[in-house]
């Protein structure tokens, strides 16, 4: 708990904005109204491959073999680093945005877009032998395929124009982006919606005879011989394709290419605020190859909708960023080893009418008791810290919606006292981090907070433990 007791010592001022505040709850309350969420849900990826996850439940003790872990932990990586000189474009507007398909009648589904730019979904994919071609994508990657033409049918803007983008996972890192056209969105929602019907039956009467394939039978997938795939058919894509046009795209290939040799590709290090925070879970993840055993719970639904409320005020409000001040916020990034979502807004009022452009933090908390919500948590105030700092900014947002609480929305203003020490411990942190993976030393980084062992079930817990201290310690 050290780096939270360190930052949270640095916070200058915490105020309630309820102003803010009630706006999102009306804008909240109005969503929930009118397109009520719902708890049983799909990811976007378990029904790309509905075999997979069909088995993952079936078989929840087999885990992914050591070397397909460590391949899944360098894409991560990878596409953690790809993150920098992709906020770079012009046209960037969000990373890792939580879409729901309740929102637009498709119910049961879920997913997180990789980024958006302008109206347009980009998926950024690494391989060891990327696609040259569409008929490539279709035979060897159809569920990347699938993956963003059903964030494009459940997102509220329905992009027909999005990006699949695919690098090679080892040097030269080459880059290849395809344009995807969404011919037919009607062929598409059928077949998404095929796939939640077909899973639910499967799922209840425990028989996988309809799902196809898992898609990962040939090149690697933990369950093959637990498994029935070897008499399944494979997926049928010819709906898909007739509903589809996918084209090489030469010009953003060039955009992007630009984009990352501005940027550097020395190497793929990266952090995000939480493996600032917990830098053991970041060392599980990236070199054990290991899985957080979080996979989501009732929170979740709230998420898409807090999000989605918030885009909805920027620009009822006119409290959005300009693309000219998007650049600006990205240019000003002081560790371009740290990773962190892109989330701001100009924060209005008679001090500032044209509004301050501050860093927000959204969050769900399942509290129930409202003696306890007074002030935002340890670990939140020094996430939004991390944030400022690395921003050189002094102020941000904690936006937290509570289900339990008639969903009730606060915002905290917190204002830190020095951003410059805040940014020395990021600092020390990284270069700490960096040097463990070189050496493979875990027990050099500091403990994780007690609260992120996953109820004493972390893959760690042992080895955290073998030398003394350790998160419950």
């Amino acid at each position: 708990m050290e780096i939270i007791d360190e930052i949270n010592g640095l916070v200058g001022t915490l105020t309630h904005d309820d102003s803010l505040a009630s706006l999102l709850e009306n804008v909240m309350d109005q969503q929930l109204t009118e397109q009520p969420t719902l708890r049983n849900y799909y990811y976007v990826t378990d029904l790309t491959n509905p075999a997979q996850i069909f088995f993952s439940i079936q078989y929840p003790d087999i885990k992914k073999p050591p070397k397909l872990a460590r391949k899944l932990a360098q894409g991560k990586q990878l596409h953690s680093f790809a993150s920098g000189w992709l906020q770079s474009l012009p046209d960037f507007v969000v990373e890792e945005g939580t879409i729901d398909g309740a929102w637009v009648n498709l119910h049961g589904v879920r997913g997180k877009i990789d980024y958006r730019l302008g109206k347009s979904i980009l998926e950024f994919k690494t391989k060891d032998n990327p696609p040259e071609t569409p008929e490539e994508i279709i035979l060897s990657y159809p569920q990347d395929l699938e993956q963003l033409v059903f964030y494009s049918v459940i997102h509220p803007f329905n992009p027909k124009d999005n990006y699949l983008v695919f690098m090679k996972n080892s040097s030269p890192f080459d880059l290849k982006a395809f344009k995807v056209v969404i011919r037919d969105v009607g062929t598409i929602k059928s077949i998404l919606k095929s796939r939640i019907s077909t899973l639910d039956k499967s799922l209840r009467t425990k028989n996988p005879s309809r799902l196809g394939r898992c898609r990962y039978y040939e090149s690697g997938c933990q369950f093959r011989g637990f498994c029935s795939c070897d008499k399944l058919e494979a997926i049928d894509t010819d709906a898909l394709q007739r509903s589809v046009e996918i084209n090489f795209d030469k010009g953003f290939t060039k955009k992007l290419e630009k984009a990352r040799n501005t940027y550097g590709i020395s190497g793929s290090f990266s952090l995000s605020t939480r493996d600032i925070i917990a830098p053991r879970k970041h060392y599980m993840e990236a070199i054990r190859g290991l899985e957080s055993l979080y996979r989501g719970d009732e929170k979740d639904e709230y998420k898409a909708c807090i999000w989605a409320s918030v885009n909805i005020l920027k620009k009822r409000f006119g409290i959005e960023l300009s693309m000219v001040e998007r650049q600006s916020v990205i240019k000003s990034q002081r560790e371009p080893r740290l990773r962190i979502g892109f989330r701001w807004l100009k924060l209005k009022s008679s001090i500032h009418p044209q509004g301050e452009i501050v860093p927000y933090l959204l969050h769900v908390s399942l509290l129930n008791n409202r003696a306890l919500i007074r002030n935002p948590s340890s670990y939140h105030l020094a996430e939004l810290g991390i944030v400022c700092a690395t921003y050189g900014k002094d102020k941000g947002l904690i936006i937290r919606v509570y289900p339990n609480l008639d969903k009730l929305v606060q915002v905290f203003q917190v204002t830190y006292k020095n951003i410059d020490h805040i940014q020395h411990i990021v600092k020390g942190m990284l270069d700490s981090v960096e040097k463990a993976e070189q050496k493979k030393d875990l027990l050099s980084l500091p403990a994780c907070p007690p609260f992120m062992n996953d109820g004493g079930k972390c893959p760690l817990m042992k080895e955290c433990h073998s030398q003394g201290g350790g998160c419950t310690s």
